[in-house]
């Protein structure tokens, strides 16, 4: 046992004078309450050292404390671990939850002389392994300021609109300003979270990661304004600084004005050190300067068809837009005056973001096969640009101006205004109609094998008699639309996607509806038309399961059956 003492402070001192030795010692204490430490080959590091604890069986160890129990440092100490667990001189050790937090040195201490050897071993030890792993922590760990290209480089004297590829510290590096009517912050984790492991992809040398395409107008030297892609870079813009990138973000200097997006900055600020401390850190930042890539349109006016068109072009090389991204620009053209521009603009950008499942399933499904399927048009699901072309504005007499929409859904497309309007009526439209008791059992019993195929056009045809007669006798009208689709089931073998849709299209039952002035003009002749019955169904085959689920779509939703004719078809039916 050695005791602790200022003596033996000033002892080990004199045996390593270019180390800092520090202690517990006082006169009236315990030895087993001592210590003292000296600093590792990191002399201005404190808080890792080796430290000798007094008491009976006094020992030496290294100890790590601090920051260096920090997830930041979980590699640097995953390295001392495995080049010396398995060396039978040193025992790692744990404390309090923390794992690799000590190593004791499993040697004898008998005197001053073999304490001062056993810590000289320990340097000898982890010295140049602290060192090693200082070095690579620094190089992932410490930021230092971007030194690639800043300048975007654009050529627009004689052009409206050009194109190029750069890095995210060549974009964040420029002043990027937020318009005032673009002033909206609203991701949340699910999007926070997608964005942050979708980094984990970012590869470390040499190449890069294309995350998409931003728009910015310029409005002077260096200075631009973020017409779309904010809600990236504002995100990316901080988990910049929150993996220590102190230097300039110009965008970060920009502020909202409305309290809803302070509040989601917030929580992303708050989400980001989540998603670090559970992991995955390191050289991120130079990645993320240096490997992530954009394609950055650059335009001299504000207006979003400039861009839009652009990208609509095939000869160009940016990243293809959807179909309703080149439909909002294609209408907004129409619209003359800015601030009508802007405000459209912003109604389908909060529809994209709030509502983008409703408006794919009413307009790109439902509503486009009823506008096809009225006028006999068969089309392929897989061509390019169908929907784009489907809604794009029609053609007009210059002389003659549009007027009388009413928002059927097969009138012809005002461009402009009308059509913003008329795609918000019949998104607002199947949101109601997809809430229904009806529609929601017809999902229920219809989602399995390929039932479902069948289930997606009879909701395109309930939604059509929605549309016309809303929820007036739907229960009756969905009995009849499904018994008249039912008939394919009963008649194929094979349930094939663009048959069910031909066979839906030539029923007529988009024209029936139209062509009705009341429930029971539809109801009638769509009720002749269902000849082929299930109930002679023989095999236990698929087509028989369809018919069960029918059964048991039709017994949720007896009661609501409320014409007499219908209600004794079903009875024989089912």
């Amino acid at each position: 046992m050695v005791n602790i003492d200022s003596n033996l402070r000033d002892f080990i001192q004199k045996s390593f004078p270019d180390r800092t030795v520090r202690g517990k010692h006082h006169d009236h204490s315990w030895q087993s309450s001592r210590w003292l430490y000296v600093t590792t080959v990191l002399t201005t590091e404190e808080k890792i050292h080796y430290e000798y604890l007094g008491g009976k069986n006094g020992c030496v160890e290294l100890h790590l404390e601090g920051k260096y129990l920090e997830e930041e440092y979980r590699d640097f100490r995953r390295k001392l671990y495995e080049k010396t667990r398995q060396d039978p001189r040193l025992r790692w050790k744990s404390h309090q939850g923390k794992s690799l937090c000590a190593c004791e040195a499993m040697f004898p201490i008998n005197g001053w002389g073999e304490l001062v050897e056993v810590i000289r071993q320990m340097m000898n030890i982890f010295d140049p392994l602290i060192e090693e792993a200082d070095r690579r922590h620094k190089e992932q760990y410490d930021t230092k300021p971007y030194e690639g290209e800043v300048s975007l480089n654009e050529n627009l004297k004689n052009e409206q609109v050009c194109m190029l590829g750069c890095s995210l510290g060549q974009l964040i590096s420029n002043s990027l300003i937020i318009p005032d009517y673009q002033r909206n912050y609203c991701w949340e984790d699910k999007e926070i979270t997608a964005l942050w492991n979708s980094l984990k992809e970012i590869p470390n040398e040499g190449k890069k990661y294309h995350l998409g395409t931003i728009i910015l107008q310029k409005l002077d030297e260096n200075k631009y304004a973020v017409i779309d892609g904010q809600q990236r870079l504002v995100t990316l813009a901080l988990i910049l600084r929150e993996l220590n990138y102190n230097y300039s973000i110009p965008l970060l200097g920009q502020t909202f004005r409305s309290k809803e997006s302070d509040k989601h900055v917030s929580n992303c600020k708050w989400l980001i050190k989540q998603l670090k401390t559970a992991g995955f850190a390191g050289d991120l930042w130079r990645r993320m300067l240096y490997n992530l890539s954009f394609s950055v349109l650059i335009l001299t006016e504000s207006r979003l068809d400039l861009a839009y068109t652009f990208f609509s072009n095939e000869n160009s090389k940016g990243v293809p837009l959807s179909d309703f991204d080149i439909l909002k620009a294609h209408h907004l053209r129409y619209i003359h005056s800015e601030e009508q521009a802007e405000h459209m603009a912003m109604r389908w950008n909060k529809m994209m973001s709030d509502n983008k499942e409703q408006l794919n399933k009413s307009i790109a499904k439902h509503l486009f096969r009823m506008r096809k399927w009225i006028r006999k048009r068969y089309y392929n699901p897989n061509a390019k640009r169908i929907v784009k072309d489907e809604f794009s504005a029609s053609p007009i007499i210059p002389e003659i101006p549009p007027f009388g929409e009413r928002f059927n859904f097969n009138e012809k497309i005002q461009g402009g205004t009308h059509f913003f309007a008329y795609i918000e009526f019949f998104v607002n439209k199947y949101a109601h109609f997809s809430s229904l008791r009806q529609v929601k059992e017809l999902q229920d019993k219809l989602q399995w094998e390929s039932h479902w195929k069948y289930a997606d056009v009879i909701e395109t045809l309930l939604f059509a008699y929605y549309l016309k007669f809303g929820d007036q006798y739907l229960t009756d009208a969905l009995f009849c639309i499904a018994s008249v689709i039912a008939q394919h089931r009963y008649q194929t073998n094979r349930a094939m996607t663009y048959k069910i849709q031909e066979y839906a299209m030539n029923s007529e039952i988009v024209m029936m509806i139209e062509q009705a002035t009341s429930p029971t003009f539809f109801l009638a002749e769509c009720l002749q038309t269902a000849k082929v019955s299930g109930r002679t169904l023989d095999d236990a085959n698929i087509k028989m399961r369809f018919y069960h689920q029918l059964q048991k779509l039709f017994e949720q939703l007896s009661d609501e059956l409320t014409e007499p004719t219908i209600t004794k078809k079903y009875n024989y039916e089912y």
